[in-house]
C-alpha cells in the first residue's frame, strides 16, 4: 500500500510540474495580402499581383506573422463576391476581415514601374543610359474597425551603361529582370518600416524607424544587423557612429538630444536580406553595437 501511495504522489507530482513548465505558444497575428492595384502603364494586374506575392514572402520570411495563401485568399474572395484589389474601404475591409479571420488586411498599389533612358557622346561615341524605377503605397488596415493604422511608401532604381561607337556597339531593351529587382527592393524597404499597432480615428500610424547596428567586427569586415531591406547596395558608403553623450531636460530627466562621435566609414560588399558587410575604409575601433547610417 506504502509502495501504491508513493507512486501515486510522484504521478500527482510530475503532472503539476508539467503545467508549471508548458506554457501556450502565442497565436501570430493573422495578415491577408491583397493584390496591389496598378497605377502604372506597364505590366497591368500582373505587376499588382508580383508585388502582392513579394510582400507577402517577406512578412513571412519575419516568423512574426501568418499570412493567408493567395489561393485560399482568392477562393473566399471569389465565393463572397468581394474584390481581390488593394482599393477597399473600411466597410469592406471588416467583412473580408470576419470571412478570413485575420486580424490585419495589407493593401497597396504600385505607383511607379518602368525605365527610362538617356545618355550622350561625341566624335562617333555615344554612352547610353537606361534607369530602372519602382515605387510602392502600402497600407495595414485593421479587419475589425476598417481604420488604416500603417501608411508609407518606398521607391528604388537601378542603372545601367552600354557604349556605341561608330553606331556598334552593346545596347539594352527593356531589361525585366532589373526591373523587378528594383520592385522587390522597394517592397522589402517598406516592409523594414512596417507595424500592425497604433492608429486611431482612420489616422495612418508611421512605424518608428530600427536602428542599423554593427554586429560582428572580424579584422577589416565589419556585419551589420539589417541588408537590402533596409536599402543597403553593394559599394555604397555607409558612416559608423557612436553614441557619446545624452542630453537631459533638467525637470523631467527626459533624453532630449543624443550626441554621436564618427568612428568611421566602410564600403559594403555583401548585402542580403537580413544583413549586410563591409569593409573599412576608414577609421579604426569598430566595435558591436555602433550605429550605422546611410
Amino acid at each position: 500500500m506504502n509502495h501504491l501511495f508513493r507512486a501515486v504522489v510522484i504521478g500527482l507530482s510530475l503532472l503539476s510540474l508539467s503545467f508549471v513548465f508548458v506554457s501556450p505558444v502565442a497565436a501570430k497575428t493573422r495578415v491577408a495580402v491583397m493584390d496591389f492595384d496598378n497605377k502604372t502603364p506597364h505590366g497591368g494586374w500582373r505587376i499588382g499581383r508580383g508585388a502582392s506575392d513579394m510582400l507577402a514572402t517577406e512578412l513571412v520570411k519575419l516568423k512574426k506573422y501568418s499570412v493567408i495563401e493567395r489561393d485560399k485568399l482568392a477562393s473566399i474572395l471569389k465565393e463572397q463576391d468581394l474584390g481581390a484589389s488593394g482599393r477597399i474601404d473600411p466597410a469592406t475591409a471588416v467583412k473580408i476581415g470576419k470571412v478570413l479571420g485575420v486580424d490585419f488586411i495589407v493593401t497597396g498599389s504600385v505607383t511607379e514601374y518602368g525605365q527610362s533612358s538617356g545618355g550622350g557622346g561625341g566624335g562617333g561615341v555615344r554612352v547610353g543610359k537606361k534607369g530602372y524605377h519602382a515605387g510602392v503605397d502600402v497600407r495595414v488596415v485593421n479587419a475589425t474597425t476598417g481604420e488604416i493604422v500603417f501608411a508609407d511608401s518606398a521607391e528604388d532604381s537601378d542603372t545601367s551603361m552600354s557604349v556605341r561607337v561608330f553606331g556598334i556597339g552593346g545596347g539594352e531593351s527593356f531589361n525585366e529582370k532589373k526591373a523587378t529587382k528594383v520592385l522587390r527592393q522597394a517592397i522589402e524597404k517598406v516592409v523594414a518600416k512596417i507595424s500592425f499597432e497604433g492608429g486611431g480615428g482612420g489616422s495612418a500610424a508611421a512605424a518608428k524607424p530600427v536602428d542599423v547596428l554593427i554586429a560582428d567586427v572580424d579584422g577589416s569586415t565589419v556585419t551589420l544587423n539589417q541588408g537590402s531591406a533596409a536599402g543597403f547596395k553593394v559599394g555604397q558608403k555607409v558612416k559608423i557612429s557612436r553614441k557619446d553623450k545624452e542630453i537631459k531636460d533638467p525637470a523631467t530627466g527626459k533624453v532630449i538630444k543624443v550626441k554621436y562621435k564618427k568612428i568611421g566609414t566602410i564600403e559594403i560588399t555583401t548585402v542580403e536580406s537580413s544583413y549586410a558587410e563591409g569593409k573599412i575604409v576608414k577609421g579604426e575601433g569598430f566595435a558591436v553595437g555602433d550605429l550605422a547610417k546611410q
